[in-house]
């Protein structure tokens, strides 16, 4: 695995702005360097509202249709696009300046928060921690849905999506993950959905900013989109949500992963029902620490 065991803050500010998918209004959103040690953390900022919310599992909130953060009084919805490319750039510390209770959608992908990203570079610090690599099996399931992660020394993960549509009735993908596989083949995967559901979903006021710029939209029987950017594309976007959530646990959670119409909820149980795995004293050591080198001397559970 060619991941970095370095901690790493952006090198300046970055600016990101876009439309939040069920609001339709515009977002800012400004990435700042950050000290070692600070974690992912959002600050919300609103006029005179404000609150401060780490990217941790404690916070996660909601998994209904994305995966939301909050700290009792203000949300920060659809965050896992975001941290699928803070997680595959090796983003340890970082804060988000945010003016919505949502993250933008951009183009549906995590492309753009990539782009943005690698446009002003990185600063590394000396500090290193480690992954967790597996042992043992684990599952969370729910109904004909599950999640399973088996003991590998290499990230790999396969995935079959079965929805109702000729399209994606048994879509699968096995693949090995690496951060040069993440940008060039997970990444630029768009999020999707159904005709039908957007339409009644913007009949209650949401997924206003839901757009064929900002996603893949299924007909009856095809795409509303001209093209794809793979064939599988909607699969490899399932792959890209799950990387965003288990982010969310602060360290790399190695294994080959095998998931069949999972989603946001199975993928964020999975994340706490392995950190519930690892001792008190180390969860506590490495709790806002991301994205080290995998090696030998991680953690085994």
């Amino acid at each position: 695995m060619n991941f970095t065991e370095h901690r790493k803050t952006l090198k300046e500010t970055v600016r990101i702005k876009g439309i939040g998918l069920h609001s339709g209004k515009e977002v800012n959103l400004i990435g700042h360097p950050a000290p070692v040690g600070t974690g992912i953390v959002f600050e919300y900022r609103k006029g005179e509202d404000k609150a401060s919310i780490p990217v941790e599992l404690s916070n996660v909130v909601d998994t209904s249709n994305a995966t939301t953060l909050g700290d009792g009084l203000h949300r920060i919805q659809t965050v896992e696009h975001l941290m699928a490319a803070v997680f595959s750039v090796g983003i340890t510390d970082m804060t988000l300046e945010i003016d919505s209770v949502e993250v933008p959608i951009m183009d549906g992908s995590s492309l753009p928060f990539l782009e943005a990203f690698e446009s002003t570079g990185y600063t590394e610090f000396e500090e290193r921690i480690e992954p967790i690599y597996v042992k043992n099996p684990m599952w969370v399931v729910d109904g004909d849905k599950y999640l399973v992660i088996l003991p590998s020394e290499t990230w790999k993960v396969t995935y079959t999506i079965d929805f109702p549509h000729p399209l994606l009735k048994g879509q699968n993908i096995t693949i090995d993950l690496d951060r040069d596989i993440l940008k060039n083949e997970i990444l630029p995967a768009r999020t999707f959905g159904f005709l039908k559901d957007v339409e009644a979903l913007q009949a209650r006021g949401l997924a206003m900013g839901g757009s064929l710029d900002n996603a893949i939209v299924l007909t009856q029987d095809g795409y509303l989109n001209e093209s794809l950017r793979y064939e599988n594309e909607c699969v490899r976007h399932k792959i890209l949500d799950l990387v965003g959530d288990l982010s969310i646990a602060g360290r790399p959670i190695i294994g080959h992963y095998l998931a069949s119409k999972a989603g946001h909820a199975l993928d964020v149980s999975m994340a706490k029902l392995v950190m519930s795995s690892v001792t008190g004293n180390e969860l506590g050591k490495y709790k806002s620490r991301r994205i080290p080198l995998f090696n030998r001397k991680a953690a085994m559970v």
